[in-house]
């Protein structure tokens, strides 16, 4: 499993996700035969930026899609669908479509602006978007995977009080990060299988810019 969340406040965007990848085995000498959980790699990639467009993608659930990793499974839906004139909304759309022979076991966040609008998409089951309501846009927090840590903080009385319509930027990506290592050190201590661990990486998005504040790859001497 995995835990990703995308913080939204009116200067950008930022999509953080942890780096485990888990798999199910049963070993051999599991006397009941029961498949238990294993830690693959704490280096799997979950947030993408696509080179046409300006538009970053966060992924958890399955780890292998078509005998390939996320990572490769969306850079071939890049190549394959999308233009570099699509809108976030079409990049959304095509996501849907072409992942879904696997939609109802994965969920994407879909992120980016058009003419300086930001666009906040949930896509799993359905196409959702998570930053608009009553005709107006709303700043706020959206997150999947491994739920439990970050529900507690934020949807269990008394909630932590925040004000995103006022949250600069750095404070954003501050508390992206925070709400991943919240869920990786809540699991430390909780007595079950650690499904989310590893760096933790934060792709920004802003109306004039999209970049990677923090990467294993490509800023590996963030600390």
């Amino acid at each position: 499993m995995s835990i990703m969340c995308s913080v939204f406040v009116p200067e950008g965007i930022a999509m953080a996700a942890d780096s485990r990848m888990t798999t199910i085995m049963t070993p051999k000498d599991e006397p009941e035969g029961k498949p238990l959980m294993f830690s693959a790699t704490d280096n799997a990639q979950k947030v993408f930026l696509l080179s046409k467009v300006k538009v970053g993608i966060s992924a958890c659930g399955l780890a292998i899609l078509d005998g390939k990793t996320i990572a490769d499974f969306l850079r071939l839906f890049e190549i394959e669908k999308v233009s570099p004139g699509d809108t976030v909304t079409d990049v959304a759309e095509k996501l849907f479509a072409y992942a879904q022979k696997y939609i109802k076991r994965m969920s994407f966040f879909v992120c980016g602006y058009c003419k300086d609008e930001p666009y906040v998409y949930t896509v799993g089951q359905s196409i959702t978007r998570n930053n608009y309501r009553d005709n107006s846009i709303q700043y706020s927090v959206s997150w999947a995977g491994e739920p439990i840590a970050i529900r507690k903080l934020l949807q269990t009385e008394p909630r932590m009080a925040m004000n995103l319509a006022v949250m600069p930027l750095k404070d954003a990506i501050d508390l992206s990060n925070f709400l991943i290592d919240t869920t990786i050190q809540y699991q430390r201590f909780e007595q079950k299988a650690r499904s989310c661990g590893g760096d933790i990486d934060i792709l920004v998005l802003t109306k004039d810019d999209a970049f990677w504040y923090r990467h294993k790859l490509y800023e590996p001497n963030f600390r």
